[in-house]
């Protein structure tokens, strides 16, 4: 990790960040961390997974009983729901399977109900086992 967080391959040097970040709690690695320069948007690539970030402030997305969703979760909805630019209602109950979440916003999933491709509210679906 020494040697390849001064590698000029912008991928490397992101792998390189998350790795030291990870295991700064040793004490050395916060040393290279306080060494190691990343332009902007290396960086912003870097905690895009919310790497660098406290607990409190990670974004966790859950439904409506408080229940963590992750990628590739099935919920059902709670509520008929009127989607918007589609001409359609999103019945009570539908499935949907295979969601993935909004890294950027936390009342979001996506997912597909009777073949399309919409954004849900996590406040409108239950996680099913």
């Amino acid at each position: 990790l020494n040697n390849s967080m001064w590698s000029e391959v912008p991928a490397v040097q992101v792998i390189a960040w998350r790795m030291l970040n990870r295991m700064r709690k040793e004490g050395w690695p916060q040393d290279l961390l306080d060494m190691m320069y990343l332009e902007e948007e290396l960086l912003n690539w870097a905690t895009a997974t919310g790497e660098g970030e406290d607990n409190e402030d990670k974004i966790v997305h859950k439904d409506c009983n408080g229940n963590i969703l992750k990628d590739g979760d099935s919920v059902v909805l709670i509520k008929d729901l009127v989607v918007k630019g589609a001409n359609f209602t999103a019945k009570r109950g539908a499935p949907v399977h295979r969601i993935s979440l909004v890294w950027d916003n936390a009342e979001q999933i996506e997912g597909k109900v009777d073949g399309q491709h919409i954004v849900i509210l996590t406040q409108f679906v239950k996680k099913t086992k």
